[in-house]
């Protein structure tokens, strides 16, 4: 069983690295937080990110997706119970991407069940909710009708426009 997920866990990482290459890092940037009951599957979290090929922890500011971890309420011996939730961190809006619940005896094996689910809820979603998170600012532009809407990178190839300019009423 730990072998399947180990080899699921690379395959899922190789494919990703070589699916988003980046021009500044070519790491992927991920903000993680989460309440107190939360702090010691955050820090594992973190390690585990920072630790791994494709990913990387940064500000939120600079972050692609946010992550936000929660724990119920234990006592040192009871298991942790944990879920966190990933969302698009846009311009404009934050988009769910997925989440996960998991049940550990420790901080550390829930991290990497955190990771290996992260992994697959960005192969799997990160370019289509970015795409069209891309396109809701765009129409949120036109709906207000603003005199100029510049048209976001992803979608002037798609419309064969750059800026769509209104006359000022």
């Amino acid at each position: 069983m730990a072998v399947t997920k180990c080899l699921t866990m690379l395959f899922i990482l190789g494919i990703f690295s070589s699916a988003f290459p980046q021009a500044k890092s070519e790491k992927f940037g991920l903000f993680v937080t989460g309440a107190s009951d939360a702090e010691p599957v955050v820090k594992a979290l973190t390690k585990a990110l920072n630790e791994s090929k494709p990913f990387e922890v940064v500000s939120k500011a600079d972050s692609k997706i946010a992550v936000l971890v929660s724990c119920m309420a234990r006592q040192k011996t009871e298991p942790f119970v944990c879920m966190y939730v990933a969302s698009f961190n846009g311009a404009a809006f934050q988009t769910f991407m997925g989440g996960g619940l998991y049940v550990a005896a420790d901080a550390d094996t829930l991290a990497l069940n955190f990771l290996q689910s992260i992994a697959a809820d960005t192969v799997e979603r990160f370019d289509d909710t970015s795409l069209s998170n891309v396109r809701q600012t765009l129409e949120g532009c036109l709906f207000l009708s603003e005199p100029g809407c510049d048209v976001p990178e992803q979608l002037q190839k798609e419309l064969g426009a750059k800026p769509c300019n209104f006359p000022e009423h």
